[in-house]
């Protein structure tokens, strides 16, 4: 090959593989791998939230009944009612931060440099690590529902309706917030510490949303109860209970009600977070600090 042909191959702005499939599949096979890996960590995970929903369990024997029942969702089982908050919640914020994890790392160890000036497009690496999140994700979450629907003996309505039923309105969930999760990626580009903060708000999060108690106990608290109720995460959970709590399916008017405010939330944060996420790669660009922990 000639010197001339050389430079002309690294003045080569076009990748060789323009197919964006192919760039989201090559972040998360080689992501996903990585987890693979990591058997150990995997293990002790597993086995930290199968005992995890066993103290739940005992803690339920503390819980009144009676209180369950005024809450609207049929029944009288405070682990019934906690293991559609934990499974959901977990499974959210290991999809959310996992973005911001990955960045963080990827600055940490010096790679985000190699990545940002490669072929690759950003949106196909966040979306490749997206997919990872979901997919990993998915494993602690049917892990916590099987634990509880098959070992403990949790009453949920299990049915063809009530599952698909139940899935899609996690997608929406995780849907509403993919654009927050951005958003702190974009936060740990440019100042290289972030997941403080996203601890703090997962944290929030899950208190306000009910996780583990009746949202109806903070109405005597009005200014903690216009929070819960402004949090996407508050319909999710509100529409994942009605549906393996009672039966209800997504033509229920309760759980379409709450579709439609993640949908909304869906058309906002998402671009709102590209664009943040955008904006701070273009900054550590002109500032030079790409590589920068």
């Amino acid at each position: 090959m000639k010197v001339e042909e050389l430079v002309d191959l690294f003045r080569e702005e076009t990748p060789y593989s323009t197919s964006e499939l192919t760039h989201v599949w090559a972040v998360f096979w080689a992501n996903f791998k990585i987890f693979l890996s990591y058997k150990t960590w995997v293990l002790t995970e597993t086995l930290s939230t199968m005992a995890s929903i066993a103290m739940y369990s005992f803690m339920g024997l503390q819980v009144d009944a009676n209180k369950l029942v005024e809450t609207g969702y049929g029944t009288a089982s405070w682990l019934a009612f906690a293991l559609v908050g934990v499974a959901s919640a977990n499974y959210l914020w290991m999809c959310i931060s996992r973005i911001s994890h990955a960045m963080n790392h990827e600055v940490r160890e010096g790679t985000f440099e190699v990545i940002i000036s490669s072929p690759i497009r950003l949106r196909s690496y966040i979306v490749g690590q997206l997919i990872r999140g979901f997919l990993v994700s998915a494993y602690f979450m049917f892990g916590v529902l099987l634990v509880g629907i098959f070992i403990l003996k949790v009453p949920q309505i299990i049915t063809p309706v009530t599952v698909l039923s139940f899935f899609t309105v996690i997608l929406f969930m995780v849907g509403s917030y993919i654009g927050i999760g951005i958003m702190a990626a974009g936060i740990i580009l440019v100042y290289k510490k972030g997941d403080p903060l996203t601890f703090l708000f997962a944290n929030i999060t899950e208190f306000l949303g009910g996780v583990l108690f009746p949202l109806n106990y903070l109405k005597g608290y009005p200014l903690l109860w216009t929070i819960a109720w402004l949090m996407p995460y508050t319909y999710a959970l509100d529409a994942a209970r009605k549906i393996l709590l009672t039966g209800a399916t997504l033509a229920s008017p309760s759980v379409l009600n709450n579709l439609i405010v993640l949908a909304i939330c869906i058309a906002v944060f998402t671009p709102l977070g590209l664009e943040v996420f955008k904006l701070s790669c273009d900054r550590i660009r002109n500032e030079g600090t790409v590589a920068t922990y």
